[in-house]
Parts: C-alpha cells; sequence; structure tokens
C-alpha cells in the first residue's frame, strides 16, 4: 500500500511539475506574443502619428499658398481704388477680375494638391494598421500554437 501511494505521490509529483512547465512554456510564448503585439501596434502608431504630421504640413502650404495667391489678387484690386480716371479704374477692374480668377486658380490648385497628400497619408496610416493587426494575429497564432504544442507534450509523459 505504501509502494502505491509513494507511487502516486511520485506520478503526481511529475505531473505537477511537468503542468507547471508547460503552464510556464505557454506563458513564455504568450508574453512573447504580447510583446510583439504591442511593438507592431508602436509601429503602427508611428507611422500613422508621420501620416498625420504629413498631412498637416501638407494643409499648411496649401494655406499659405491660398493666402498668398489672394493677397496678389487684393493688391489688383486695390488699384481700383486709386484710380483716378475712369480708364484707369476700368483697366484695374479688369486686372483685378483677372487677378482674382487665377488666385481661385491658384488655391484651388494648393488645395487639391494638400487633399491628395492628405489622403496618401491616410492610405499611408491604414496600410500600417493593417500590418500590425497581421502580426498581432501572428504572434497570437504562434503563442497559441506554443501553448497547444506544450499541451500535447504534456499528453505524452
Amino acid at each position: 500500500m505504501k509502494k502505491i501511494v509513494a507511487a502516486l505521490a511520485s506520478t503526481l509529483l511529475v505531473t505537477t511539475v511537468f503542468a507547471q512547465t508547460v503552464t510556464t512554456d505557454a506563458d513564455k510564448a504568450q508574453v512573447k506574443a504580447n510583446h510583439e503585439k504591442a511593438e507592431a501596434q508602436s509601429t503602427a502608431n508611428k507611422k500613422k502619428a508621420d501620416a498625420q504630421h504629413d498631412a498637416a504640413k501638407a494643409q499648411a502650404s496649401a494655406n499659405e499658398d491660398k493666402a498668398s495667391a489672394q493677397a496678389d489678387a487684393n493688391k489688383e484690386a486695390a488699384k481700383v481704388a486709386r484710380a483716378t480716371t475712369p480708364e484707369q479704374a476700368s483697366d484695374a477692374r479688369g486686372d483685378a477680375t483677372k487677378a482674382q480668377a487665377k488666385a481661385n486658380k491658384k488655391k484651388h490648385a494648393a488645395q487639391a494638391k494638400a487633399d491628395e497628400k492628405k489622403h496618401d497619408a491616410a492610405k499611408d496610416a491604414n496600410v500600417a494598421q493593417a500590418k500590425a493587426d497581421k502580426e498581432k494575429v501572428e504572434a497570437q497564432s504562434d503563442a497559441n500554437k506554443a501553448a497547444a504544442d506544450a499541451k500535447v507534450d504534456a499528453a505524452k509523459k
């Protein structure tokens, strides 16, 4: 009877120790997966921040270009007020109209360029997040596989 109890106790001890090893291996794999997932998300967040910064710079540049174009048009419009003859006033109004049309065209082009850069930045951010999501899934899959392998090894012993 003592031998049976000793054998059962020994088996129980070995099983417990091995189960702890399995848990430890699974835990190590999960910690590794968590680290990889955090790293992937951090990389994605950095790329998204860079993309947002690029978009903000593009919009700021567009705003400067639009302000400059409007200032040029305003200079031409101011000439109307300084005209001393009807002919000068008529010429100044024509020049002001042309200058405003040119300014509008420049403003539109500047905003279109900024919008394109913002679109590209958003696309880059989406790609970065998708890659991070893929890396996170792969890392978790590796951890799950390691845990399953550890369970299989434990069942074999």
